[in-house]
Order: C-alpha cells, then sequence, then structure tokens
C-alpha cells in the first residue's frame, strides 16, 4: 500500500485507484497518519521557497574532478603510457566515474528546481483559474441583487458544486477547464469529464447523483452562505477583503483538510474583493472549511464563511432550516 500512497500523492493514480486509496484512508486512521508522514518526508520545506543546492557543492565538484585528473596522470606515467599529440584518445573509467559525477551534481542542482517551476506554474495556472471565477461571481451578482449563487438546503442540487452549473450555463464563463486545477486528479479526466446540465441533475438518483454531485465543481470548493433564524441565504457581494468565497476543494479525510491540489501543500483562496492568496499547508487553513463554531457547514452569520467541497450540502439537517 505503501506504493499505492506514494503515487496518489504525486498524483499519478487514475479515477479508479483514487476513490479506492482515498476509501482505504477514510476507513483506517493508521493509513491516514502514514500518508501524512510521507507527505512530510516528500514536502519538507516550504513550497514557495527555492531549494538550494548544499552548501560548497560547486567546490565539491571541482576538487572531485581534478582529483580524478590527476589520478589518471598518475595511472598513465605507471603504465608507461604516453600519447602524442593529436593521437586518438579513448574513455578509461576514471573518465567515466568523471563524467557520472558531473552528470549527478548537476541533477542535483537543476531537478529541484526544474520541479519547483513547475509547481509555481500550476499554482499561477490555478490562481487565474480562480480570479477568472471570481469575475464571473461579480458578474453575476451584478443581475442578482449583488448577491452570489445561492447552494440549495435540499434537493439534488444541494451540493457546494451547483456554482459551476449555474455560472456555466448561465454563460458567465465558457471554457469548462476553468473550474479545474492544473495539479487535481479530475486533469488525467478531462476528456470524459464535463459540467453537468440542470437536467442531468434534477433526474439522477444514487450513486449516479452522488457521482455528478461530487464532479459538477471542479477542483474547487465554493462558499456554503449562512444560516440565521432557521433561515439559509446566499452571500451578498460587499468587496470584503477577509470573505473567501472559494478555493482549493478541501479533502475532509485527510488531516487538517488538506486539499489533494497541489500535492496538498497548501491552497489557492479567492476572497470576495477578488485577491487570489496561496496559504501554505504551514498556515492554520482549517478556518477556510469550518464555521465559528467547529462545524464544516454554513456559516453562523453573513460575516462567517465555510468553503464546502462540490459534493457538501450547506447544512446537515435540512428540514431544520428554510
Amino acid at each position: 500500500m505503501g506504493e499505492d500512497l506514494l503515487r496518489y500523492l504525486l498524483n499519478v493514480v487514475d479515477e479508479r485507484e483514487r476513490r479506492q486509496i482515498e476509501a482505504a484512508l477514510g476507513r483506517d486512521s493508521r493509513l491516514r497518519r502514514k500518508l501524512e508522514t510521507m507527505r512530510q518526508q516528500l514536502h519538507r520545506d516550504d513550497p514557495l521557497s527555492m531549494e538550494e543546492p548544499p552548501p560548497g557543492l560547486v567546490n565539491q565538484t571541482c576538487d572531485l574532478v581534478f582529483g580524478y585528473q590527476q589520478l589518471q596522470r598518475q595511472q598513465a606515467v605507471q603504465a608507461g603510457e604516453s600519447r602524442a599529440a593529436g593521437s586518438r584518445r579513448f574513455w578509461s573509467m576514471v573518465d567515466a566515474i568523471t563524467c557520472i559525477g558531473l552528470v549527478l551534481v548537476a541533477a542535483m542542482i537543476f531537478l529541484p528546481v526544474i520541479a519547483n517551476s513547475w509547481f509555481h506554474a500550476d499554482i499561477r495556472i490555478c490562481q487565474r483559474n480562480l480570479q477568472r471565477l471570481g469575475v464571473a461571481l461579480y458578474e453575476f451578482s451584478d443581475f442578482n441583487e449583488r448577491l452570489f449563487p445561492k447552494v440549495p438546503v435540499s434537493g439534488n442540487r444541494a451540493a457546494a458544486g451547483i456554482y459551476g452549473p449555474v455560472l456555466y450555463h448561465a454563460g458567465y464563463f465558457d471554457d469548462p477547464s476553468v473550474i479545474v486545477c492544473p495539479s487535481s486528479n479530475l486533469v488525467g479526466d478531462q476528456k470524459e469529464w464535463r459540467i453537468p446540465t440542470f437536467r442531468e441533475i434534477d433526474g439522477a438518483t444514487g450513486l449516479e447523483l452522488e457521482r455528478l454531485r461530487r464532479r459538477m465543481g471542479g477542483s474547487y470548493g465554493y462558499v456554503l452562505g449562512y444560516v440565521l433564524n432557521g433561515r439559509h441565504f446566499a452571500p451578498r457581494n460587499k468587496g470584503r477583503s477577509y470573505y473567501a468565497l472559494m478555493s482549493d476543494a478541501p479533502s475532509m479525510h485527510l488531516p487538517g483538510r488538506h486539499s489533494t491540489n497541489h500535492l496538498g501543500r497548501g491552497h489557492n483562496v479567492l476572497y470576495e474583493d477578488g485577491r487570489v492568496e496561496f496559504i501554505s499547508r504551514r498556515a492554520n487553513y482549517e478556518e477556510l472549511f469550518v464555521n465559528r463554531i467547529g462545524v464544516a457547514e454554513a456559516g453562523a452569520d453573513e460575516d462567517d464563511y465555510v468553503i464546502g467541497g462540490s459534493w457538501m450540502p450547506p447544512v446537515r439537517h435540512a428540514l431544520l432550516v428554510r
């Protein structure tokens, strides 16, 4: 299972394997602890800091190459080998070792830099996606009394991911891939994935309904609104800098609700004022996904925001809320 967990962390599993691994994680707390340990070992440093090569590596490499050259000269003298200038020269074992050493040193220096640049690129693409969605949300609010899309408390549409069909089918964005983070598991499944229609959602039952709910919001979570005096409300657009509207979707079975996007190393968050910020896993961002009383459902007042994954309803007991 260790190899499967590593492949899961590196996002190289297909949809069926991902579901199996996440189901196993949901059942086994020891497996979840093992996954978190592997995650920490894989990403020990701050994801936004450039990894530096070990100190003195360049000098050590030069000394190593010079030492091999000296050894080669000594061996040539002891063997009585002498080559005229311009004569053909064959590689010796020392030459091969020197070359391999240089290749390894180059890999130590450049591979972390390349991996880090890919990671940054995915973060920037994800941020652009959220900014585009922020524009769509603002335009929606302009035509709906400054209200953002409301997540129903009951029925087939009662899941945070309903924001996707609402905005897409109303024409507020025209590219479905905008709700897919480039680091998420959906990327490998985009040829088969699409934003469902309301007819498909309303007519689905059982496992098919669950599947649509989990996928209709793509790889992002959306704000669940708030409950006041037994009534559920959509958030109103006030341009607040502290109020989170969307983020990389939380994972409810991983410690700290780490998103599986960006290898669990942090979350991109879209705030109501249009700002998008990457919050490192070192920060306490669990407050994004629970309300003021510590529950993963709609906020307790109009300033209390909670981001829910695509599948999440705004409240657990819909009959108690209007």
